[in-house]
């Protein structure tokens, strides 16, 4: 489970000149239908690229930020949950994940720890938490933040957290060998973000970040994907 993770992130370099192009034109296009449009042109790039096209959502209630991502991918529903709880190499692919641990271990309840870095633009804000982790085979990772006391020196630099991860598949909505993947979450900073980022801008960034996050966990599942659909070699 990792944790720092509507408008797009950030203008790519082909929608700006878009919008410029637009600007020229007589004819302009509502912002939402450019953002629509530079939304399927994405989708479908990612596509052609055998990549998973990733939706990521945030929202903030205050200090409360409210996260929602989604992607399908070609892979097998034992090799995406394999691959979301393997805690001990998180570090390895994803962003911002310098440790991952599973502290306790009781059925299918856990307690994992994670330290890293939760990086929004030139900041980087130091990440250490302890998860309360629910595994429901093979479909649903819930998380949330561990309520055991921890000492002065192993402070939450998170004041609240609850995640989940879904497998779903098998929907009329997929097609044979495809799941989609969602992860919701909110959370919000010990610390809350430096006002120089602003309410709006800080929100792009958060974003930003959790589009990282999030992306980095597919890149994993599909090269793992992938690395089992490859013939052995002779050796």
């Amino acid at each position: 489970m990792t944790v720092g993770s509507a408008d797009p992130a950030g203008a790519r370099p082909y929608a700006m000149s878009g919008l410029a192009a637009c600007r020229q034109s007589r004819w302009r296009l509502p912002a939402t239908a450019l953002a629509g449009i530079a939304s399927l042109i994405c989708s479908l790039a990612a596509v052609a690229a055998g990549e998973a096209a990733a939706q990521v959502e945030v929202r903030r209630d205050g200090g409360v930020y409210s996260v929602h991502a989604s992607a399908q991918l070609a892979a097998g529903q034992r090799l995406v949950w394999d691959t979301l709880t393997d805690y001990e190499h998180l570090g390895e692919f994803v962003p911002g994940v310098r440790r991952a641990r599973v502290l306790e271990r009781e059925g299918n309840r856990l307690l994992v720890e994670q330290a890293g870095i939760f990086r929004i633009l030139f900041f980087e804000l130091p990440v250490h938490v302890r998860l309360d982790v629910l595994h429901l085979p093979y479909g649903t990772v819930i998380a949330q933040l561990a309520t055991a006391a921890t000492g002065a020196g192993d402070a939450s630099t998170l004041r609240s957290f609850t995640g989940r991860y879904r497998i779903i598949q098998g929907e009329e909505r997929l097609p044979p060998g495809v799941v989609r993947l969602d992860y919701d979450a909110r959370f919000e900073l010990s610390t809350p973000l430096a006002p120089l980022l602003g309410p709006l801008f800080g929100m792009a960034a958060v974003r930003q970040t959790m589009r990282v996050q999030f992306e980095a966990m597919l890149r994993e599942i599909e090269r793992r994907q992938q690395a089992l659909a490859r013939p052995e070699q002779p050796g």
